[in-house]
């Protein structure tokens, strides 16, 4: 079974960097000009194909295309073309920034790092393949403060379909156990109890973590039966948790 999903795991990737190489292909990598102007960070004297290569990579890193930075428009022949030169796109202007803080990560902190392995930090490293890097508990919990817990359920079996697999979002238990106890601080146990069923029927985890998360939040939002079933599983896992069992001694006796 790990097996298999290692190797769904590869596939998953060489199909994103087949992606990433069409996205170089006609017309856009045909119009890649012979020669550079208004390079403002990457080497005044870098060749062709390594400029071309560090585009690739930036692509590949980020999942979009040339026209994400560079400014298109249209030539004589009504036919696309991108104005590599022009600065008048923001995201172009915000990869500069970008480019120098991964330069300094790697000279200045990565280089200092005596146990950390050789490989360069890089804009994949963050980015997954989104353009604008988030975890997917993130990304869940604003649309939960935006427009409730039911679309936001929606949104991760969408965003589950679209990208298992790929990398972009870690879709195991632990970003939904955490986004259920965020949940809870906020007093949101319906919310949390929502998250966490969905956690169990997706995921189907079994960890003391995700247990635990399931049955505070069902002992939160009332639900005693349930949250007791909970603890026991958890003594199932794990017989010398003693927060399993005062809870367990707690809900079975109250005062």
């Amino acid at each position: 079974m790990t097996s298999c999903k290692v190797g769904l795991r590869w596939l998953a990737l060489a199909v994103l960097a087949l992606l990433a190489i069409a996205f170089w292909t006609a017309p856009a990598a045909a119009q890649f000009p012979e020669k550079f102007t208004n390079l403002q960070v990457l080497p005044k004297d870098i060749s062709r194909e390594q400029l071309q290569s560090t585009m690739r990579g930036f692509a590949f890193g980020l999942g979009v295309r040339c026209d994400h930075c560079h400014v298109e428009k249209t030539d004589d022949a009504k036919k696309p073309v991108l104005n590599y030169a022009s600065d008048d796109k923001q995201t172009k202007k915000t990869a500069r920034v970008m480019l120098q803080m991964v330069a300094a990560i790697n000279r200045d902190y990565i280089s200092k790092v005596s146990d950390m392995p050789a490989e360069p930090v890089k804009c994949v490293t963050c980015h997954r393949g989104l353009a604008q890097p988030r975890t997917l508990n993130s990304v869940l919990a604003d649309t939960i403060e935006e427009k409730g817990v039911d679309p936001a359920l929606a949104q991760y079996q969408h965003l589950r379909q679209k990208y298992y697999g790929t990398g972009q979002y870690d879709f195991g238990e632990t970003p939904l156990n955490q986004l259920a106890e965020s949940l809870l601080a906020q007093k949101k146990t319906k919310e949390a109890v929502a998250v966490m069923e969905m956690n169990f029927a997706s995921n189907h985890p079994d960890s003391l973590y995700a247990y635990h998360m399931l049955a505070q939040a069902h002992q939160a939002n009332g639900q005693i039966e349930k949250a007791l079933a909970d603890y026991s599983k958890v003594l199932e896992l794990h017989p010398d948790d003693d927060w399993a069992n005062e809870q367990i001694s707690s809900l079975s006796h109250p005062k």
